[in-house]
């Protein structure tokens, strides 16, 4: 007998900036998109509790996304640490150093520049294709987590614009 699995999606979306400084076209210019992110979960029916009846709380699902995604990248701007000249007008270059380790070893910073700008600096260009794969990864354990291991994240879809999204799954 098959284990019967069910799917939940949420979505949330924030306004934020970046830029692919060694892209061949218009992209490598500052520019900001309205993001629609979706997490697609599955796993199997809780039958106690808070979550009696469900994979997992949608509620549950929309505070991890707002925890990991919006309040760090909602009206900022996404960089890739490594060589965008754009990023010297918002870090100290007596912090740079510390914040650049931090990326290497972490995967990502998230903070407030020296001219209070939000900014969120990743290990790889912030295409849609890298953030779906980066916020995948950090919401998978908190998923499992909320979910006492009864839910899995399947995958995470980012809409760069109305026509255009990348996947991330496993």
């Amino acid at each position: 007998m098959t284990e019967v699995k069910h799917k939940i999606t949420r979505s949330i979306e924030i306004d934020a900036g970046h830029r692919l400084p060694f892209h061949g076209s218009k992209c490598k210019n500052i520019h900001g998109h309205r993001y629609k992110i979706e997490a697609e979960c599955s796993g199997t029916i809780i039958e106690s509790g808070e979550q009696d009846g469900m994979i997992l709380d949608f509620g549950f699902l929309k505070e991890e996304m707002e925890e990991v995604i919006d309040s760090k990248c909602d009206h900022g701007f996404i960089f890739c640490y490594y060589d965008d000249i754009c990023m010297d007008m918002f870090i100290d270059e007596n912090d740079k150093k510390n914040i650049i380790a931090e990326v290497k070893s972490n995967g990502f910073w998230s903070g407030t520049s020296k001219n209070e700008q939000k900014i969120y600096i990743l290990d790889s260009a912030p295409t849609a294709e890298n953030i779906a794969k980066h916020w995948f990864d950090l919401l998978t354990p908190k998923i499992k987590k909320r979910s006492n291991n009864l839910a899995f994240l399947e995958e995470i879809t980012v809409w760069e614009t109305p026509n255009c999204k990348a996947t991330y799954s496993v």
